[in-house]
C-alpha cells in the first residue's frame, strides 16, 4: 500500500504541475499541498469524534496520544482533488457557478467523501468507537462524509474567489484554507455532537446534538452555495 500511496501521490503532483504551467494558475499545486496540511489536526478530531488509525501504518507525529499515520498525510491531497476537479471544469466552461450547481456539487463531494471514508473503514485503515454508534442510527461514514464534503465545498469557493490573485496572495489564502475550514467544520459545526458524546450525556441530550450538527452543516453548506451563486462566470466581471 504504501509504494501505491506514494506513487499516487507523486503523480497527482505531477499533472497539477503540468496544470499549473499549462495554465499560469499555480492554484492545482497550492491546493494539493493544503490538502496535506489540514491532516495536521487529525489527532485532535481522533480525540474529539473517537476514531483511530490502524497502527502498522506507521506514524508522522503522535499527540494526544493520537498519531498521525504518514499515508494519512501524503494522501491529504485528496481532499483537495474534488475542487480541483470542479475548479478545472470551471475554467473551461463546463461547470457554471450558482446556487443549484453550488448544492448538487455539495451533494456530489458528500458521495466522494462517503465513498473514501467506506473504502478506509472496511479496509481497516481506521475505525470508529462502539462502531461509529450515532443516534437515529445515522452512519458514521455519511456524517464524516457531510463533514468533508463541506471542507471541500468550502476549498472550491476560495479557489474560484482567488482566480485572479498574484501568487504571494493565492499562497497565504489557499494554503491555509482546508486547515481552517477543518476547524470551523470538525470543531465548531461538530461541537454540539460531540460534546454531548464526550460528556455521555444522556439519548435524549445525543440527539439534540446531532440534529444540530446536522443543522449547522447543511446552513454552512447553503451559505457558501450562495456564495458561489454571486460568482460571476469566467471571463465576466461581477456586475455593480
Amino acid at each position: 500500500m504504501e509504494p501505491g500511496i506514494l506513487l499516487f501521490t507523486i503523480g497527482a503532483f505531477g499533472v497539477a504541475g503540468f496544470l499549473a504551467w499549462r495554465d499560469h494558475q499555480p492554484h492545482y499545486l497550492f491546493a494539493l499541498a493544503a490538502g496535506q496540511i489540514a491532516t495536521l489536526l487529525s489527532p485532535l478530531w481522533q480525540r474529539l469524534y473517537g476514531f483511530s488509525y490502524d497502527p502498522s501504518l506507521g506514524a508522522l507525529f503522535s499527540v494526544l496520544d493520537r498519531s498521525l499515520p504518514t499515508l494519512v498525510f501524503l494522501a491529504g491531497w485528496t481532499l483537495m482533488l474534488p475542487p480541483l476537479a470542479i475548479f478545472f471544469l470551471y475554467q473551461r466552461r463546463w461547470w457554471f457557478s450558482g446556487y443549484f450547481t453550488g448544492a448538487l456539487t455539495f451533494v456530489l463531494f458528500t458521495l466522494y467523501h462517503v465513498l473514501v471514508e467506506t473504502i478506509g473503514v472496511r479496509a481497516g485503515w481506521w475505525g470508529y468507537a462502539d462502531n461509529g454508534a450515532l443516534p437515529f442510527n445515522i452512519s458514521v461514514t455519511l456524517l464524516a462524509g457531510l463533514m468533508n464534503g463541506l471542507v471541500s465545498l468550502g476549498g472550491l469557493a476560495v479557489l474560484l474567489i482567488t482566480r485572479h490573485y498574484a501568487w504571494p496572495m493565492l499562497l497565504a489564502v489557499v494554503l491555509p484554507t482546508p486547515l481552517l475550514m477543518s476547524v470551523l467544520v470538525h470543531g465548531l459545526l461538530g461541537a454540539p455532537l460531540y460534546t454531548v458524546v464526550l460528556l455521555r450525556a444522556q439519548s435524549w441530550a445525543a440527539a439534540i446534538g446531532m440534529i444540530g450538527t446536522l443543522g449547522l452543516v447543511l446552513w454552512g453548506a447553503h451559505i457558501i452555495a450562495s456564495e458561489l451563486g454571486r460568482r460571476p462566470a469566467p471571463g465576466r466581471t461581477a456586475p455593480a
